[in-house]
């Protein structure tokens, strides 16, 4: 029975046939499956199914806060303690040694860690503004908010100017050294007005609800935003805290707060192209926005995987048709390429500002991983790595040997290098002069969450090797391309206007 050599291994060439067979169906399975239409119709509607369930996740949220503040009109503890302390205050200006007012203190301090454990503090406020009573006793205990070194915050300006209304809006508030709000429940006694119960609690619990990221990949979030067009929450993207200090004057936002519910392809604050739904919502009188968004080259990478198949060709023949444009006549740089030299199978990084080169990329692949003026990677690697083995079985038959220098690449730079949030900045340049390598990386870097975006991919099938050198001081990379057995050459320099894979995408028209 004749064979197939795989390698060193035979294969029975029946079994051989069933397998070319079975690989042949599953290209042309591939091939049919074209795009009728591209998916953000269908983000977007995932979008609005989010932006629902968290809108209705914070209402319930807070009713049942406001339940909770209810019911301590019927709380005779916490109205006996209020009453007690008020008193005890009213008669002795400058507190003195009372054991039997510490013991109540320490009651108030045991029930409140039962009942209103929801809460960060609850303090105890006369009618005149004096805090005479908090479970915390931070350095608004035992001030006036409306006279005292407090009477600035919203809470004092809420007290003073609209005691009727139960809730103050979020606010750096001082004395907690965070932002917090705080719904006040006025205490009465004969139609007299005592002074007001203030339950206080952070942002915590709402920030906990929308970053769940679920359905959302790598690029969306859900956040908030109030009338003065501040960040309530904190950003998926920023590594210190937004609440309260990040300013979004994006058009979801202008465009919610003349009250439409609307979803839109827009710039966010970060000046990245997202898709967006927003919708305005009330909380107890207060205006508050609530925005889901994701990165439209996320939304372009998942649709190019499940339809690779059918832009993979035409992305290969974009490239193939851009080398005969942007290529020059340039000088042998082979001679003047200085710099840290990488061989095949190496790699190199730099975040000093040197110069890295490789020499002679044929059969081979050389990718370059930067992060823009931070750091850079250059690789040399040869047809015997995994990024060259599309087959079932040349990837996972042991004897096959191969080595995986981009994913050993990608897992160190994650490791040593960004923080989670910055992956979406590392920018990756493929150069090649044959396209055998280029759907695998392109697998794998989807795989781990990169973007088409980030990805360009420089291919000249016309020449036979290539020379390479990346600059890491401005991030800028020289290719010098030999062909007719080194005679002629040919060079590139200017990246930025080279497309990225995800916008040659956008640019195939969908059938």
């Amino acid at each position: 029975m004749k064979t197939l050599r795989i390698n060193s291994f035979k294969i029975p060439e029946n079994i051989a046939c069933l397998i070319t067979c079975g690989i042949s169906l599953l290209i042309l399975f591939g091939c049919a499956r074209s795009p009728q239409h591209d998916d953000r119709e269908a983000y977007f509607k995932v979008l609005d199914k989010i932006k629902a369930t968290k809108k209705k996740q914070i209402i319930d949220y807070f009713g049942k806060i406001k339940h909770i503040v209810n019911e301590v009109t019927k709380d005779e503890k916490i109205l006996h303690c209020f009453t007690v302390m008020r008193n005890y205050y009213d008669s002795h200006p400058v507190r003195t040694d009372a054991p039997s007012l510490y013991s109540l203190e320490y009651e108030m301090d045991v029930h409140y860690v039962k009942r209103y454990g929801d809460f960060y503090d609850i303090l105890f406020i006369d009618n005149k503004g004096f805090v005479f009573h908090s479970i915390k006793h931070e350095t608004d205990y035992r001030t006036n908010l409306f006279t005292g070194q407090f009477s600035g915050t919203q809470l004092a300006k809420h007290i003073k100017n609209n005691p009727d209304r139960e809730f103050v809006d979020y606010e750096f508030y001082l004395p907690s050294d965070e932002p917090a709000a705080f719904f006040l429940k006025p205490v009465q006694k004969n139609n007299e007005m005592l002074g007001w119960l203030v339950f206080q609690f952070p942002i915590n619990k709402i920030n906990a609800i929308l970053s769940d990221h679920k359905d959302l990949g790598m690029t969306g979030e859900v956040y908030l935003v109030n009338k003065n067009k501040l960040m309530l929450t904190d950003s998926r993207f920023i590594e210190d805290s937004t609440i309260l200090k990040l300013k979004i004057d994006t058009d979801a936002v202008r465009f919610a707060l003349t009250g439409k519910s609307e979803k839109m392809i827009i710039n966010d604050y970060r000046g990245t192209r997202v898709l967006s739904s927003f919708e305005q919502f009330d909380v107890f009188g207060h205006t508050w926005i609530i925005i889901v968004e994701i990165d439209e080259d996320e939304v372009i990478s998942k649709h190019y995987q499940k339809y690779k198949k059918f832009y993979l060709p035409r992305m290969l023949g974009y490239s193939a048709n851009m080398a005969s444009k942007i290529y020059t006549s340039g000088k042998e740089v082979n001679k003047d390429l200085k710099g840290k030299r990488v061989d095949m199978n190496e790699f190199s990084m730099t975040r000093s500002g040197e110069i890295m080169k490789t020499l002679g990329v044929g059969p081979c692949t050389s990718i370059i991983i930067y992060y823009p003026k931070k750091f850079g990677y250059l690789a040399h690697i040869s047809p015997t790595d995994k990024i060259y083995q599309k087959s079932f079985l040349l990837k996972y038959f042991p004897w096959v040997r191969k080595t995986g220098f981009l994913e050993e690449l990608i897992k160190r730079i994650q490791y040593y290098d960004i923080y989670p949030y910055q992956l979406k900045d590392l920018q990756f340049i493929i150069i090649a002069t044959h396209d055998r390598s280029i759907e695998t990386i392109i697998d794998y870097l989807c795989n781990t969450g990169i973007n088409l975006a980030q990805i360009k991919f420089l291919y000249n099938p016309l020449a036979n090797y290539a020379n390479v050198a990346f600059n890491q001081s401005d991030d800028s990379v020289y290719v010098e391309w030999l062909a007719e057995n080194w005679k002629n050459t040919s060079c590139f320099e200017h990246f930025s206007t080279l497309d990225s894979m995800g916008t040659i995408v956008k640019k195939i028209p969908i059938q």
